[in-house]
């Protein structure tokens, strides 16, 4: 079709017709595609229809970059899809706007709060917005002849404010996204909130909530006449709008990264997220939706990556299920205390007004309105539940606002960007107060400097938001850039990584790197000049590191968990692939030809780098990189990884390397290990009995002598089993998931490695996540298949159809020994793990947990010698570790800040010896969180 730009199909995903009606989104385009003074009109079932463009930002050229589109939608049946073909077209005369008070004059919408004090708030949110028009403080988002919205706000006392953005349509129909903010920073009187309100739409009451919502927590609600309005209108059980958008052009803009488009999603993954928007809470105000609370948690996390895999899943599916998953997400962003609202100054709390402010309690109280503040006036209680890392955050409104093009998600991504800067310490921040890439973990500015980035690419042009992110974005790639000299002469031939802090001494994670490189990448490809510069810059090392193997540095190492890149104890960086090389093989850390180093993530992490340098910098030398990696078919790097994952599902290169390898039987296990089909003898029985999975295909806990195997299955419903175990009293195994289906007979197994002394030890498998839907086929359930001691079958088992334990009481030969086909490692001379720390006491003393490669070893430990006084107390890991690298995390648990440095409580590791090796690492821990230290 002439002029044809893009196409757009509407569906209805729910049971009842939908109404026509007319439809709002977001919509992207390529530069040049709409120069400023064109137009776009729908083809629609053979009409053609115009479209409303509320422009939001515009390219150099002034061609339209990102818009609002408002046109009418036809009626449809229930399952059935119109295509949309969005074409260029002379623009028309200009059509008068609609008015919105007059378009507004038969509708009705109110909000009653009532507070701890009994006390009733009625507030008319029409007559606000009216009064707002006639008096210019409304703020217009939208603004034209099919449809018109504005903006209200209304603070209330303490630290809230409402604030409402309501739509009229030319039909005469009427939405309002209203969101209930407890975000009002830097004033005098602030804290938690406790109300009920009743929202009333049309003389209907459509909304009732009691609230408990802490300080700096926001939450949203829609509210539509269900025929107008934008992605998911309406519900499953009536009609419920679904918007296929064309991601591939999308993928043109450079607004997303490059996923692979033809590997889908797994129906079994889409089910997943469709079955926990439908879970009880789910979707409630201040509901987390998936989002995990405590986000410095380390492993593998749905929320964490370059975007979430919800938005991953969405972009390369289109498909309803997940997208109500990933907006449900963007609505949890709001209850995230980090929205923190500067009255005074009109935007986010940001450096350009507190130029010394930090966020963390050790900032201090600050004094309300004053610029020279150091801390909040208010800090955030802990009755959130929130524990908030830059380095663990996930990108919840960036995507979700990119296909809506909704304002209330704009407001929760610039919130997140906003506190990015504020969160780090301003020792760090440089004289303007605006980095975030300085002295912080590679994997913590990585993510801060995305959600920045994002910020500063989605801004409405012309507003203070674009003006302040973009500030800070150029502040922090400038700087960047400027530093390639000395890095370069640091680094030597290896040059091209970015230094950061890391709990393990001379160990670098590359996996990190990639992190960082991804975003890097979005930001060469929203056109930052100085990032396209330092990603050059990078490319030595992020390419070289999969192409010295003659120098002596492995190729699989690449992609190795760690890389030993400079001298653990003086920490100067190694400045030859040859010396990295060779630490890599004196650490034990190499993969050599295998991959024992890269159990995880990091090859798909690698793959994605590669083919983003490749399609960012035309580098055909990363393109040849890209495909030699996969064709030595790295861990969970098929399609059906990808399929099953699709997190870091990036296209292929289309230069140099060719077609992509068919990777054969993939030399890994899936993360999630089912039990493999052993191979029949001949003849093959017709039923033949399921084979014991070999050790490296069994997840393992713990470290000592004696082995217990488990064997677990599920019911599964809404959801898998969730379960912990513990031995004798104590967890050794948390929160984690079966997942093989019992009704199909299969079992999963994991591993408990202990030193078990004489006599019965108690086995406890606990079962915390129950769910109950009325009939068999509803149910949640957990079963424990079997149990053996040092290979020795307990003949036991337990059906836990309710939370709660099932224990036997087991035992261990005072010898063990390996039996096929359990190989069972039995030291000659167990090893010694030896962990220094020290404590400034304030009110009580520093605990603390231990937790090696993830499981939790030991009880929980307080530290009671002072290192202001330099003395040190010593706690030992006894057992058989086997061939590293292993990772110890100390986690501190109980923080304590009274304002000064004599009313701190924090906890030192002092020194981490393995076999009576010092391994040069020691950090201190200021606040509650994670230290992660290799050995």
């Amino acid at each position: 079709m002439t002029g044809e730009i893009v196409r757009i199909s509407y569906s209805n995903a729910g049971l009842s017709e939908l109404k026509a009606g007319i439809v709002t989104l977001g919509q992207v385009f390529v530069q040049g595609e709409l120069p400023s003074g064109v137009g776009l009109m729908a083809s629609i079932a053979g009409g053609s229809l115009p479209v409303q463009i509320d422009v939001k930002t515009r390219y150099d050229d002034g061609s339209v970059k990102m818009a609002v589109l408002s046109m009418e939608r036809p009626a449809l049946a229930a399952g059935a899809q119109v295509e949309a073909v969005l074409v260029t077209a002379p623009a028309a005369g200009t059509a008068p706007a609609l008015d919105l008070a007059a378009t507004l004059g038969g509708h009705s919408f109110a909000v009653a709060l009532t507070g701890a004090d009994g006390v009733t708030h009625s507030i008319d949110v029409l007559e606000a917005l009216r009064d707002a028009l006639a008096d210019g403080t409304a703020s217009f988002w939208q603004q034209g002849p099919l449809a018109t919205q504005a903006r209200v706000e209304i603070p209330l006392a303490g630290s809230q404010r409402l604030v409402f953005d309501v739509t009229g349509f030319a039909n005469g129909g009427m939405s309002v996204e209203a969101q209930f903010n407890n975000d009002r920073a830097m004033e005098a009187a602030g804290g938690r909130a406790a109300y009920d309100v009743t929202v009333t739409m049309d003389g209907q009451t459509v909304a009732q909530h009691a609230i408990d919502q802490g300080q700096y927590q926001n939450w949203h609600q829609s509210f539509a006449n269900g025929k107008d309005g934008g992605q998911g209108l309406g519900d499953a059980t009536d009609g419920w709008l679904n918007i296929r958008q064309d991601i591939a052009h999308l993928q043109q803009t450079g607004a997303i990264a490059e996923y692979d488009l033809t590997t889908g999603v797994a129906e079994s993954l889409l089910s997943a997220f469709g079955d926990a928007t439908a879970a009880p809470g789910w979707g409630d105000p201040l509901a987390t939706n998936g989002v995990t609370q405590y986000m410095p948690a380390t492993g593998a996390r749905g929320d964490i990556g370059f975007t979430t895999s919800a938005n991953t899943a969405w972009l390369m599916t289109q498909d309803i299920r997940v997208a109500s998953y990933a907006m449900d997400q963007a609505e949890a962003a709001g209850g995230v205390p980090w929205n923190m609202w500067d009255a005074q100054n009109g935007s986010w709390l940001g450096a350009d007004d507190y130029p010394q402010l930090w966020t963390d309690y050790r900032g201090g109280t600050g004094t309300p309105g004053d610029g020279a503040s150091t801390g909040l006036t208010q800090q955030p209680d802990a009755l959130s539940g929130w524990s908030l890392d830059s380095a663990h955050q996930p990108d919840l409104s960036f995507v979700p606002y990119l296909l809506t093009g909704e304002r209330w998600m704009l407001d929760t991504l610039n919130a997140q960007a906003s506190w990015n800067v504020v969160a780090q310490w301003p020792a760090v921040r440089g004289d303007a107060g605006e980095l975030v890439v300085k002295d912080n973990q590679v994997r913590g500015a990585a993510w801060s400097l995305r959600q920045i980035d994002e910020a500063a690419w989605a801004s409405p042009d012309g507003s203070a938001e674009k003006a302040y992110f973009t500030s800070v974005s150029e502040a922090n790639w400038s700087w960047l850039v400027a530093q390639i000299p000395a890095w370069t002469a640091a680094q030597g031939e290896a040059h091209g990584w970015l230094p950061g802090v890391y709990g393990a001494a001379g160990a670098m994670p590359a996996w990190q790197q990639d992190y960082f490189a991804s975003t890097a990448i979005a930001a060469a490809s929203h056109g930052n000049a100085d990032a396209v510069t330092f990603l050059e810059w990078q490319s030595n090392f992020l390419i070289g590191r999969f192409t010295h193997a003659a120098d002596g540095f492995a190729s699989h190492d690449g992609a190795a968990y760690l890389i030993a890149i400079s001298d653990p104890v003086t920490g100067t960086p190694y400045q030859t692939w040859a010396e990295i090389g060779a630490e890599m093989t004196a650490r034990q850390w190499t993969n050599g030809t295998g991959w024992s180093q890269s159990q995880g993530d990091y090859a798909q992490l690698a793959l994605a780098t590669l083919a983003g340098l490749a399609e960012v910098l035309g580098s055909t030398a990363a393109a040849d990189a890209y495909y030699a990696l996969l064709a030595d078919q790295p861990p969970f790097t098929t399609a059906a990884d990808f399929n099953r994952d699709p997190t870091f599902s990036i296209e292929a290169p289309a230069l140099g390397g060719g077609t992509p390898p068919i990777p054969a039987t993939p030399v890994a296990v899936d993360p999630t290990p089912v039990p493999a089909e052993p191979v029949p003898a001949e003849p093959a029985p017709a039923q033949p009995a399921p084979a014991v999975p070999e050790p490296s295909a069994v997840p393992s806990f713990g470290i000592g002598a004696n082995l217990v195997r488990i064997g677990l299955s599920e019911d599964a419903w809404q959801g898998d089993a969730r379960y912990s175990i513990l031995l004798d009293g104590k967890v050794v195994v948390a929160d984690r998931y079966a997942t093989a289906p019992h009704a199909a007979g299969e079992t999963g197994y994991l591993d408990i490695h202990a030193n078990l002394a004489a006599g019965p030890h108690a086995l406890t498998v606990q079962f915390v996540n129950d769910l109950w839907g009325g009939t068999a086929a509803t149910d949640r359930n957990l079963y424990v298949n079997s149990v053996s001691v040092d290979g020795t079958d307990q003949a036991w088992s337990a059906s836990l159809l309710s939370n709660g334990g099932a224990t036997l009481n087991i035992s261990a030969t005072a010898a063990p020994a390996p039996q096929a086909p359990v190989a069972v490692p039995v030291a000659t001379a167990p090893d010694v793990l030896r962990i220094g720390v020290s404590a400034d006491a304030w009110q009580g003393n520093p605990r603390f947990l231990l937790f090696i490669d993830g499981a939790q070893t030991g009880g929980e430990h307080v530290s009671s010698v002072s290192h202001a006084a330099h003395k040190v107390e010593y706690v030992e890991v006894v057992g058989a570790f086997g061939q590293g690298p292993h990772e110890l995390t100390v986690r501190f648990l109980n923080d304590g800040w009274g304002g000064a440095a004599d009313l701190d409580r924090n906890l030192y590791v002092d020194s981490v010896t393995f076999n009576g090796t010092d391994t040069g690492q020691a950090a201190p821990l200021y606040t509650t969180g994670d230290a992660v230290f290799a050995f």
